[in-house]
């Protein structure tokens, strides 16, 4: 008698429709949750850095706990690898929503000048009339309630907010529509060909990797070594939360101080993240090494600045530039146009495909892999570009002015993007921002009071970006090789999560708003982001000056710099120094001792145990991100049933 042939496994869902329904309630939920966690409980902020803590958490509830009950109940119910993949997409796109950008500062830009309008700053009369009245609130009285607090059990008026929540949503959908567009363009060189590490994801590709027998269990979970990682930072967590209730129970901490440098001029944190110290784990040495080098370069050329009195004006730059004195931020703007350039010159041959594609359709050229054919992410995206320059020139900017606008924007957005997907830096501020630059340029006289008022309003989606939708496509894109089918159908799901995410955010901030008055909510929306922009547009207005000479020189000087550095880094093998922290070293500060730590650990593992050990060693360090991220959520979660508030853990959740 034959036996039988061994049963072909079943193949991967994909793209499948409940897999999106899925993501798209856990995105809708996320963009509630976030932000009540961040004004009403006050706890541990998910929605902030490129570590995404907000979609590891929710995650790893997914697939460690309801993912196996349901396959325990009936095996077809559990999501596959590649289902459980595409949610995971989708919670990276949520999760850099609801806590900044659009959700979180359209109400308090679209409201700040004119209730902070006062007889001696005078903004009524001076900034207030130039502001494009369709994309700010015009009712004074639900300007007011919104601070404030309306009446108990009064709604919110809709009618003052439809008008400039639908303008900005067309923004925003036209800018998120562009950087999925050149996510697209780009996954291919930097995937296939120059083979970046995306640190973000190796996380939750080990999470997905299945056994023979497809357990809904995944063997990323039956690994003693990663729960002996996750336990260090697990107990710290839980130890600080018990503190708050309890405060009997000791505060432990990994902050171990710092120095002061160059006659008490400069500090140096010695800060350890777990959650850091894991990602900067996966990172190829030399760009730890670089990462740390020229945050150390930085802080001593600083520090000389400092001694001898070299300095200039930091010119029109507004609230979120001063992270360090003014020549290094110009100079880091000339390194990220650089570090921009140059990628963009090491991608000409696959652009050059993808441009021909999308005019001929060359059959030689595969775009099947995409979840955008390359014809559509070229002209949509130079849709999505048109819709912004209309939009920026309705509101006032002059139209002369836009495309600089656009171009310094999306260099920053470019060179977070690339730190992240290669250098797995995960907490950083941009060193100078796109309008900032932008004012710097070209003069703000040329601007006027309506072009002021245009980029006051850019603090929207082009200054605190501390946390990138285009950070997150790009690592998506890199997770959606394991999705084999329906792969079109992501693009429209991330669509579809993009405006769900910000619609859920923007009515839980509103809503709590009227509820309980913004103002007494979270000081940094309610106050300080209703400020920053008017202020800018104040200096606009009364102080009106040509290019800023000084610091566009700075940028020269940078770009030159970087251009060494670049030069140095390929032309000669024993130079040990990746070019990437040169840009971002004037606001690497609170990583670098964690890198630096990653360094000598990865170093020593190697030298000694070589790759075999690495490799042996990966899931303690998967474990440690895993030990400090979900408890900090899980205690939200706590908080929220128990009504504790400031209930603030993890190292760099705050």
């Amino acid at each position: 008698m034959e036996e039988p042939l061994p049963s072909e496994p079943r193949p991967y869902r994909g793209c499948s429709l409940r897999a999106i329904l899925l993501g798209l309630v856990l995105s809708a939920f996320m963009g509630l949750a976030i932000p009540y966690g961040d004004m009403i409980i006050k706890g541990s902020q998910m929605g902030v850095w490129n570590t995404n803590p907000g979609a590891l958490f929710v995650f790893f509830v997914l697939t460690a706990v309801v993912n196996v009950g349901l396959g325990a109940l009936r095996r077809s119910w559990a999501l596959d690898k590649s289902e459980l993949a595409v949610v995971y997409i989708l919670l990276l796109v949520a999760n850099t929503l609801p806590a900044r950008g659009f959700a979180a500062l359209v109400p308090p830009i679209a409201t700040g000048a004119a209730y902070y309008a006062s007889p001696e700053n005078d903004w009524k009369t001076r900034l207030v009339p130039h502001l494009p009245s369709w994309a700010t609130v015009q009712d004074e009285k639900a300007i007011w309630q919104y601070y404030e607090g309306a009446d108990r059990g009064a709604a919110i008026p809709w009618g003052a907010w439809v008008q400039p929540i639908a303008y900005w949503l067309l923004f925003a959908m036209a800018l998120y529509l562009v950087m999925i567009c050149i996510s697209v363009i780009l996954r291919r060189q930097w995937v296939e060909r120059e083979r970046l590490v995306y640190p973000m994801m190796q996380l939750p590709l080990h999470m997905l990797q299945d056994d023979e027998e497809r357990s809904p269990l995944k063997p990323f979970f039956r690994q003693p070594v990663m729960w002996i990682g996750f336990a260090l930072p697990f107990l710290m967590v839980n130890i600080n939360a018990l503190h708050a209730y309890f405060p009997y129970f000791p505060t432990l901490t990994t902050d171990f101080g710092g120095v002061l440098l160059f006659r008490d001029s400069i500090w140096v944190n010695f800060t350890l993240s777990f959650t850091v110290l894991g990602f900067s784990y996966l990172i190829s040495r030399n760009i730890a090494a670089g990462l740390t080098f020229f945050y150390l370069l930085n802080v001593a050329e600083q520090g000389v600045f400092r001694m001898v009195g070299v300095k200039i004006d930091p010119g029109p730059v507004g609230a979120f530039g001063y992270y360090g004195q003014a020549i290094v931020i110009y100079q880091a703007m000339g390194g990220m146009i650089v570090l921009v350039g140059m990628g963009l010159w090491n991608a000409r041959r696959h652009l050059r495909e993808v441009w021909r594609k999308a005019l001929t359709g060359d059959p030689a050229i595969d775009d099947s892999t995409e979840i955008l054919s390359y014809r559509q992410a070229v002209f949509a995206g130079m849709g999505g570009l048109l819709v912004m320059a209309i939009w920026l020139w309705q509101a006032g900017l002059p139209l002369l002015v836009v495309p600089l606008l656009l171009f310094a924007c999306f260099v920053v957005f470019l060179t977070i993007t690339r730190v992240v997907v290669e250098g797995g830096v995960a907490v950083m501020f941009p060193p100078i921002t796109g309008p900032d630059f932008t004012s710097a340029a070209v003069g703000t006289s040329i601007l006027g009071a309506r072009g002021g008022a245009s980029l006051a309003t850019t603090y929207v989606w082009g200054t605190d970006v501390l946390i990138l939708l285009m950070t997150a496509c790009s690592n998506g894109l890199k997770l959606a090789e394991v999705v084999t089918r329906h792969k079109r159908r992501l693009f429209w799901a991330i669509m579809a999560t993009t405006a769900l995410t910000i619609l859920a955010a923007l009515w839980i901030r509103l809503q709590t708003g009227y509820q309980h008055g913004a103002i007494n909510l979270n000081w940094f929306y309610a106050d300080n982001c209703a400020q920053y922009p008017y202020r800018f547009m104040d200096v606009v207005v009364s102080e009106p000056g040509g290019p800023h000479w000084a610091g566009l020189l700075q940028v020269g000087v940078g770009a030159l710099i970087m251009v060494g550095i670049e030069l140095l880094h390929y032309k000669f093998t024993w130079w040990p120094f990746h070019p990437l922290g040169f840009p971002i070293s004037s606001a690497f500060g609170p990583m670098w001792f964690s890198v630096f730590a990653a360094f000598l650990i990865k170093s020593t593992v190697l030298k000694y145990g070589g790759p075999t050990l690495y490799r042996r060693t990966l899931p303690f360090f998967f474990g440690l991100i895993l030990g400090e991220i979900v408890p900090a959520g899980v205690w939200l979660v706590i908080d929220f049933f128990t009504g504790m508030s400031g209930n603030i853990l993890g190292s760099f959740l705050n």
